[in-house]
């Protein structure tokens, strides 16, 4: 299919050194987010472990585009891939962006239909992980489209995995395991997978309308504060507003998106999956980097809406004793890597998950991108996240 023909090419890949300065802060997220997780799971598959672990604070990247989780399944399987072929390793940055570019070309071919269905994490993390793969193998474009093939043939993940519940934690672990199956198995792979009643295309309810490429880098994403993806926009406007603003509080007004409001509503997952506790927090701390328990007398005064806005922004209203103030911010942030703001919100979110071991994450990230990473820094490496 021509999609994985694209996919499969990496002569048509086009490295820079903006992206790959932010492959080396994606990267360092990913190792921070991994080494902070402490799954007890009993499982011998590195990358299945590192998939798990890289999910476990709900801290890993997002693609906001799409609504994936790219790095947490293509790092795991590219980590997997290089402590297994360390003699491979001047692959390491190359595989990278293929298997970003898979993750986001991939969900935005899928497109939004397939998305009310499945986990779009895992179908096209399924897909990043076998393309980070086969590219770090140095296999041919033929072996790397007939592993795809494979991997579609064969990938999943139900939409209703809640993620308030942990249960698209496996997901992750599921995707990249199949990711790197597909691209060490060389064996045949089903021919005529999209089209027909027993097609791709049919069964997991695929688009196909968007045929451009991504380079999926660019579009990816930190979730900086200790609170849910989705709300963010919403306590960074709170907290913000409440640095200028005095007197006694009378009332938080929210306007969020129609999904948020229903997915976190606290029904299930506990607090952290309530958008009324992390505004409570926001505004108790005044510290979008800190998270509290929130006070019933501050929750008493939080009002919600359904607005018509990005599904990771907000607009909040605050009144105090001495005034009324309103911000609304439409895009989640964590995506302006060079902002000197979000500099210091990435790394009091590394602190605060592995202390000053973010610092070897940071060292570890540059050495494998600028190919200078030996079989001693790999075996460091291991140790660092498997210990």
């Amino acid at each position: 299919m021509e999609l994985f023909d694209r996919l499969s090419d990496l002569e048509t890949i086009s490295q820079s050194k903006e992206l790959n300065s932010r492959l080396e802060i994606l990267l360092t997220d990913f190792l921070v987010c991994a080494r902070a997780g402490s799954s007890s799971a009993d499982i011998e598959s590195i990358g299945a472990r590192l998939a798990i672990n890289s999910n476990y604070h709900d801290a890993d990247d997002i693609d906001w585009s799409v609504m994936t989780h790219p790095g947490s399944i293509m790092w795991a399987a590219l980590i997997d891939s290089l402590i297994r072929l360390p003699e491979n390793s001047k692959n390491f940055l190359v595989s990278a962006y293929a298997g970003y570019r898979t993750s986001a070309t991939s969900a935005q071919y899928f497109g939004a239909s397939h998305r009310k269905n499945w986990h779009v994490t895992t179908t096209a993390g399924t897909l990043a992980a076998t393309s980070a793969a086969c590219a770090y193998r140095d296999l041919s474009s033929s072996m790397h489209t007939s592993a795809l093939e494979n991997a579609a043939a064969n990938m999943g993940g139900i939409a209703v995995a809640d993620r308030r519940t942990g249960a698209a934690i496996f997901n992750r672990a599921a995707a990249t395991t199949l990711g790197l199956l597909a691209a060490t198995s060389d064996q045949p792979s089903a021919q005529n997978i999209w089209d027909g009643e027993r097609g791709l295309r049919n069964l997991l309810s695929i688009a196909g309308e968007n045929t451009q490429t991504y380079d999926g880098i660019s579009t990816a994403s930190l979730r900086l504060f200790p609170y849910s993806g989705f709300i963010q926009s919403q306590n960074l406007a709170i907290t913000q507003l409440a640095q200028r603003l005095s007197g006694d509080l009378i009332s938080i007004e929210l306007g969020i998106h129609p999904v948020t409001m229903e997915l976190l509503n606290g029904s299930v997952g506990g607090s952290y999956w309530d958008y009324k506790y992390g505004a409570a927090s926001a505004w108790q701390v005044k510290d979008v980097t800190q998270c509290v328990e929130a006070k019933n007398d501050v929750l008493e005064k939080i009002s919600s809406k359904a607005i018509e806005i990005p599904i990771s922004g907000a607009e909040v209203t605050i009144t105090t004793s001495n005034g009324s103030d309103s911000m609304r911010i439409e895009i989640a942030p964590g995506n302006d890597f060079d902002s000197a703001q979000e500099k210091q919100w990435r790394k009091a979110k590394w602190q605060r998950l592995v202390g000053k071991d973010y610092l070897e994450a940071e060292s570890f990230a540059q050495l494998l991108l600028n190919n200078q990473a030996n079989k001693n820094a790999i075996k460091s490496l291991q140790e660092f996240l498997l210990a």
